[in-house]
C-alpha cells in the first residue's frame, strides 16, 4: 500500500474573523446573521429541523463565539 502526503496549510482565525465567518455562513444558508443564528440555535428553534443548511451553519459555532 502506497502512502500518500498532501502538503495542508492550517491557519488560525482570530474570534473576529471566526465571527465574521459564522455570518457569512449564515446570511449565505439561511438568510439571518450570525448572531441571530447563534440566539436562535441557542433557543432550541432548530431542534425539530434536519435541513443540512442549519447543520452547516452549526459547525461554525465554536468560531463564532
Amino acid at each position: 500500500m502506497a502512502t500518500v502526503e498532501h502538503d495542508a496549510h492550517v491557519r488560525e482565525q482570530d474570534p473576529s474573523e471566526g465571527r465574521a465567518l459564522l455570518d457569512r455562513q449564515a446570511r449565505r444558508y439561511l438568510d439571518m446573521s450570525g448572531e441571530e443564528f447563534t440566539h436562535a440555535w441557542e433557543a432550541g428553534e432548530f431542534v425539530d429541523r434536519e435541513d443540512s443548511a442549519v447543520v452547516r451553519v452549526a459547525m461554525l459555532l465554536p468560531f463564532g463565539r
